[in-house]
């Protein structure tokens, strides 16, 4: 079987331009999947928030939150670092 060969110049135009028209269709679609991924990313840590903002200070402690770094989450000052030496593992001994 042979490779499709255009045999005017108008077809060879329209074809290349069509493969060029596919490609830049391919890459936008790839950029719009990752713009819904970081949406719905960015849409879930808003609602986390918004979940430990309306938490008191005994459900906080309860899933390993300390109280000084709970207040931080309800003044709306959440910082990534901070949440992340907020949270406090026990292990069993």
């Amino acid at each position: 079987m042979t490779p499709y060969i255009p045999q005017h110049y108008a077809t060879a135009t329209l074809f290349k331009l069509s493969v060029w028209l596919h490609d830049a269709a391919q890459a936008l679609r790839s950029a719009a999947k990752g713009l819904d991924f970081l949406i719905a990313a960015r849409r879930k840590a808003a609602d986390d928030r918004r979940v430990l903002s309306e938490m008191n200070e005994r459900e906080l402690r309860d899933i390993g939150v300390n109280g000084a770094h709970a207040r931080r989450f309800r003044h709306g000052t959440l910082d990534v670092s901070a949440s992340l030496h907020a949270t406090e593992w026990r292990q069993p001994m």
